[in-house]
C-alpha cells in the first residue's frame, strides 16, 4: 500500500504529441515507456464522491491492477490530493466487493500514456480517449511551489501557451459527456 500526496499540473496539448515526445527525448528527459491505462471510477450510494471531491478508481495497466482512493483537493495552483493505492489480483472481484458495499462503476477512461522522468518529477504525454492530448507534470511528496517552478521551466522551454487545467480527466470526461448530452 502506498499513501502519498500527489501534486499535478496539466495542460491540453495543441501541438502534435509526437513532436513533443521527440523534443522531451532531445532535451534529455528520461523515457520510461508507453502504457495503456484503463480506469474504472466508482461512486457510492451513501457517499457521493462528486459532492465530497474524492475519487475511487480501479486502474488496469497490462496485468497490473490497482485500487486508488483520492482524497479531496488540497492545492490551489495545482491539483494536489492524498492518494492511497493497493495492488489487486482481480479487477472483477474488486468491483463485485465494492458493489456489495454500495459502490457502482460510473465512468471508464482509457488513455495511452508516454512517461518521462526529470529530477523529482514525472512528465506524461497522454492521449485520452474522447478528450484529446494532454501534458501532465506530477510530483510525489513535493511542495506545490516546487511543482509550479518545474512546470514553468517546461512551459518556457516548450513555448506552451495553454492554460493550466486543474480538473481531473474524470471531471473533464463528465463535462464533455454532459455537454454532448445537452445538444
Amino acid at each position: 500500500m502506498t499513501d502519498v500526496i500527489e501534486r499535478e499540473i496539466k495542460v491540453k496539448l495543441d501541438v502534435d504529441p509526437q513532436k513533443f515526445i521527440d523534443r522531451l527525448v532531445k532535451e534529455g528527459y528520461e523515457y520510461l515507456g508507453r502504457e495503456v491505462q484503463e480506469d474504472i471510477y466508482l461512486n457510492g450510494e451513501a457517499k457521493d464522491f462528486k459532492k465530497t471531491d474524492e475519487a475511487l478508481r480501479i486502474r488496469t495497466v497490462g496485468d497490473k491492477i490497482e485500487l486508488t482512493y483520492k482524497g479531496p483537493r488540497m492545492g490551489s495552483e495545482s491539483k494536489s490530493r492524498e492518494e492511497i493505492t493497493v495492488v489487486l489480483d482481480s479487477r472483477e472481484s474488486m468491483v463485485k466487493i465494492l458493489e456489495k458495499l454500495g459502490y457502482r462503476p460510473v465512468y471508464k477512461i482509457k488513455k495511452i500514456r508516454y512517461t518521462f522522468k526529470k529530477e523529482n518529477f514525472t512528465i506524461c504525454v497522454d492521449n485520452v480517449e474522447g478528450l484529446g492530448n494532454f501534458l501532465e507534470v506530477e510530483g510525489i511528496d513535493v511542495e506545490e511551489r516546487e511543482l509550479i517552478d518545474f512546470f514553468n521551466k517546461i512551459k518556457i522551454l516548450f513555448n506552451l501557451k495553454e492554460e493550466v487545467i486543474t480538473k481531473s480527466y474524470l471531471e473533464l470526461m463528465v463535462n464533455a459527456l454532459d455537454h454532448s448530452n445537452s445538444n
